[in-house]
């Protein structure tokens, strides 16, 4: 059975956007976790489609070719970032860098791709904290889009709700200001672009502030978490959150125990390593804008 190729057919200009999106994140995936990829070939295929692009006389007069090029532009672009990341493999901050200035992207999707990254590099090397916050700018970005999409009272209000947890998540809220309509476009279409792939991304952050010992930051996680599971009145998670809870703020009154507080110190010691994550990400951020 045949396929359309005609540019102009409802079905292919309103899906190539998401064709595009879902290429560029295979891409970057591919190529960020290949031990054997092979660049110069895929440099020559993608330099291949380009001319049939151009060279097609069908379709010379649409927006296809445009399209197309900047798709094989986009795809050139995470090659060569990939390259360099790769030459920094063994220098974890510069490595991290590189990752934090390609990963403020317009678009949603890959910008999640690239969160999901660094916190898998973090946790690769025991940084917990920043895998934490790494995994909370993933969520707020998530509750950015689904904020957009439909007004769920009990679902985050966007970037804002996360404000407790990470002073810099508000940059996630720029991201989304060049795309009005994410369900007509093909964006945000991914599985964690989803109610459950919040709560996933939110759980996935308690558990690396827990291995941190950051245990007031899981209250904050939790805040944003419960009143999702009461509203879906799934009483068996709320019975498992509550659980972790008593077991967080037990770790924390004994710690506080351990140290014997005074009347002006601070009850305990996780809100420094909040801090600590935070001023990394800044950091990396500041130290991005030169690449």
């Amino acid at each position: 059975m045949g396929v359309s190729c005609n540019p102009n057919a409802p079905s292919l200009v309103q899906n190539f956007a998401r064709v595009k999106m879902q290429v560029t994140m295979s891409l970057s995936s591919l190529v960020g976790t290949s031990q054997n990829f092979n660049e110069e070939f895929l440099r020559r295929s993608l330099k291949t489609i380009l001319t049939y692009a151009e060279e097609d006389l069908e379709i010379r007069d649409t927006t296809f070719p445009e399209q197309v090029q900047d798709l094989v532009f986009n795809l050139h672009m995470i090659l060569t970032d990939t390259v360099k990341m790769k030459e920094h493999q063994e220098d974890p901050e510069m490595l991290i860098d590189l990752m934090i200035a390609k990963g403020y992207q317009n678009s949603p999707d890959l910008r999640l791709t690239w969160l999901q990254n660094m916190a898998g590099k973090h946790c690769e090397r025991g940084n917990h904290a920043e895998a934490a916050q790494c995994l909370v700018h993933s969520a707020a970005l998530v509750a950015e889009y689904l904020n957009m999409l439909e007004d769920c009272r009990y679902l985050p209000v966007g970037c804002v709700t996360f404000q407790s947890i990470s002073s810099n998540v508000l940059e996630e809220s720029a991201v989304s200001d060049d795309i009005l309509s994410p369900e007509e476009e093909g964006i945000c279409a991914g599985k964690y672009f989803t109610e459950s792939g919040l709560i996933g991304l939110l759980e996935q952050a308690a558990a690396s502030f827990h291995m941190a010992t950051m245990y007031e930051a899981i209250n904050e996680v939790y805040k944003i978490l419960i009143p999702i599971h009461e509203a879906n009145r799934d009483f068996k998670k709320l019975s498992t959150l509550h659980g972790k809870l008593q077991d967080a703020f037990n770790k924390i009154n004994n710690q506080v125990r351990a140290r014997g507080p005074t009347a002006d110190s601070p009850a305990t010691e996780p809100l420094d390593s909040v801090a600590s994550a935070r001023a990394f990400l800044q950091a990396g951020q500041a130290r991005s804008e030169h690449w």
